[in-house]
């Protein structure tokens, strides 16, 4: 019998099950088409839901990480899935992502740090928006390319859960591995031929929590910078897959490749 009092069994199990029950329930009520799609949004309903259970309610005024991320989990989350079943509406623009991320990063920041920002922590965090804004635009390239999108979320979740072990940063470890299960879970749920499409519902949420993470653990350890910035390399393995002969891409191979700068980034961490 599963003891949901075990932390291994309540990061991975639990949004593991919500995940697979959210694509059922999906499917079952909004059909095959708009269920299809919306089914997504489970994952991030898991780690949500996984999340809440763990640390309990969010507070206002927001004061913990993971208050926030709750906060930035749910409202993206909103956000996405109003673009994946209205996708033609026209709040939803390019212009209103890059301001999403301008505004998660400054939040991220204003939560760790004091403002005004010190004139050498004003040229880290242009830095860190810029590259959040250029890695986002690459997920949104490939979001409904085949599973390119969520393997890359999941490797970089892994990743960060790598990096967070070795720099023993517990909280990171946990959100990490909640993320990865639920992702891990619609991996499996569409592998090897997809039948959910990664939709914003999964995109926006999935990729803020990652930055989120990856912002939080920098505050904590500075040192990391290096390890975390060698992760980058997981969105783009897809370019050097492509250089591959026909016959080297493969499914399989997709899928482990983006593991590789992992184990760079840990023997860094």
């Amino acid at each position: 019998m599963l003891n949901f009092n075990e932390p291994i069994i309540m990061l991975m199990v639990l949004p593991f099950l919500i995940t697979i029950i959210g694509h059922g329930l999906f499917r079952y009520f909004a059909g095959e088409g708009l269920g299809h799609t919306l089914a997504n949004s489970s994952l991030i309903i898991a780690f949500i839901i996984t999340l809440l259970i763990f640390y309990g309610f969010p507070t206002l005024p927001v004061r913990t990480n993971t208050d926030q991320l709750f906060w930035i989990s749910l409202i993206s989350l909103c956000f996405g899935f109003l673009q994946d079943r209205y996708p033609k509406m026209n709040l939803i623009s390019p212009h209103v992502h890059i301001a999403l991320m301008i505004l998660v990063v400054f939040w991220i920041y204003a939560n760790n740090t004091t403002f005004p920002v010190a004139k050498g922590d004003l040229y880290s965090l242009a830095f860190v928006t810029i590259l959040s804004i250029i890695l986002f635009l690459k997920m949104e390239d490939i979001q409904y390319n085949d599973l390119q999108a969520p393997v890359a979320l999941f490797w970089a979740a892994v990743g960060l859960y790598v990096i967070s072990q070795g720099a023993d940063i517990p909280l990171s470890e946990n959100l990490m591995m909640i993320l990865i299960a639920a992702l891990g879970t619609y991996l499996i749920l569409n592998f090897p031929h997809p039948k959910f499409p990664f939709g914003a519902s999964a995109l926006y949420p999935g990729y803020l929590i990652i930055l989120c993470v990856a912002m939080q653990m920098f505050n904590v350890d500075p040192s990391l910078a290096f390890s975390l910035l060698i992760l980058i390399g997981i969105f783009y393995t897809e370019n050097f897959i492509n250089m591959l002969p026909g016959e080297y891409t493969t499914p399989f191979i997709r899928l482990i490749i983006p593991a590789f700068p992992i184990g760079i980034a840990w023997l860094f961490s």
